[in-house]
């Protein structure tokens, strides 16, 4: 005879087997979910790093236009490619789906450049002397007159040898520029330029705006009242543009944006990246730091009455590109201004002159059609004094923008951003 306690035994064994059973087909179901998430999201990083590829295959050409591609043409492997200006660099997004799984970033990409060269002088007939500590470390594009050794102030040249490098010989222009990137850099400055974006904001005193670049470009029009920005951050796909002289204040922060002016004064003190536009002047203070990735840049009109400059004042430092350009030479050309103790890593392009005050020091290349020297009350035509030019001290993973035309460049990513 079977006792009734057995039957709540088997009762509770019954549902102890029920409670393990279940609980093994759930963490079953869960387990190949996840399974099945995390091999998607496999094949989504996959997609992402094909699509970054094509984004920097030479092949890919296609600019301010969203390609939708399927990868292996199944209908699972769908990916968005979009890739735009961004200043004078690229601004690339990939963005890869299935399902509601969606995986994207975006990039800014530049060029590699394999030039050795660290100085290119426009042959104008006269020789480039150098005295003092002047160290040219690297190739050098120079006037057939070359290069020739100078007293001055009471001191001769100090060096060894005039250049560490090769010398090629230079012609009456400097290297070209893309013209087409030219023209649309500086559509901001024309009376059309509010066709370009879809509506223009006012920028509060007191606002800090973030703006991914996975969204559309904020563009700020300044009030004619907004002379300085300070205090605030700007950071992402925003462009500031105004139509009087702008001021920057040392206590404002600024990452990757666009702003665009008549003239731009920086104040001493001031640190962060940014790209700089103007058309007649950019003076950027004593003590400021522009990391890298920055840009400062004046494009004067074709019938601009003044002398278009930028002057990096005394102790500072620029990691990027400085430009000066006209179209046409004209009498007051532009010209570059690298003060006391500046240090500049990255390029100096000018289309007129580089003015220089010992002891300066850049770490890349510098173009000009003819150098000036500032020593005490006197000043020179390409004299080098005291001045550092070492190509081989630039960073190996610098990258150049899309302005200066050279055939063997390569895109790499230069900053990661989302």
């Amino acid at each position: 005879m079977i006792k009734a306690a057995a039957l709540y035994l088997v009762i509770i064994i019954s549902l102890m087997i029920a409670v393990i059973s279940a609980s093994l087909l759930s963490i079953g179901f869960y387990y190949r979910l996840e399974h099945q998430k995390k091999a998607r999201l496999d094949r989504l990083n996959s997609n992402l790093e094909s699509g970054t590829a094509i984004l920097l295959s030479p092949s890919y050409t296609m600019i301010d236009t969203v390609q939708h591609k399927d990868l292996y043409s199944d209908g699972k492997d769908s990916v968005l490619l979009q890739s735009m200006y961004w200043g004078v660099f690229q601004l690339n997004t990939v963005k890869t789906f299935e399902l509601r799984d969606t995986l994207q970033h975006s990039f800014l990409t530049g060029l590699t450049d394999n030039d050795a060269a660290a100085i290119y002088l426009a042959d104008e007939d006269r020789p480039l002397s150098l005295s003092g500590d002047t160290r040219i470390t690297g190739d050098g594009e120079l006037p057939k007159s070359g290069l020739k050794q100078s007293y001055v102030d009471g001191k001769s040249y100090t060096g060894k040898t005039l250049i560490t490098g090769k010398i090629k010989v230079s012609t009456r222009d400097l290297p070209g520029l893309e013209e087409k990137q030219i023209t649309e850099l500086i559509k901001p400055f024309t009376a059309d330029a509010s066709s370009t974006s879809s509506a223009r904001l006012s920028l509060s005193a007191k606002d800090s705006v973030f703006n991914s670049f996975f969204n559309p470009v904020l563009v700020y029009q300044l009030k004619a009242s907004q002379k300085e920005i300070s205090g605030i951050k700007l950071k992402g796909k925003v462009v500031l543009i105004s139509d009087t002289t702008l001021t920057l204040d040392q206590d404002l922060t600024l990452e990757d944006v666009l702003i665009y002016a008549p003239a731009i004064l920086v104040k001493d003190g001031f640190k962060g990246s940014c790209q700089l536009f103007a058309r007649d002047s950019i003076i950027i203070g004593k003590n400021c730091d522009f990391l890298y990735p920055s840009f400062a840049g004046v494009f004067k009109p074709e019938k601009g009455k003044l002398q278009s400059k930028i002057v990096l004042g005394q102790d500072s430092h620029f990691a990027g590109t400085l430009l000066s350009y006209e179209k046409t030479r004209s009498d007051l050309q532009t010209m570059i201004s690298l003060g006391k103790g500046t240090t500049v890593k990255g390029e100096v392009y000018a289309t007129g002159y580089i003015k220089l005050e010992a002891p300066v020091s850049v770490y890349g290349k510098v173009y000009a059609k003819r150098f000036l020297m500032q020593k005490s009350f006197s000043l020179y035509e390409n004299y080098l004094i005291d001045v550092v030019l070492n190509r081989n001290l630039l960073s190996k993973y610098y990258l150049s923008s899309f302005l200066l035309k050279n055939a063997t460049q390569d895109k790499q990513v230069l900053k990661w951003l989302n």
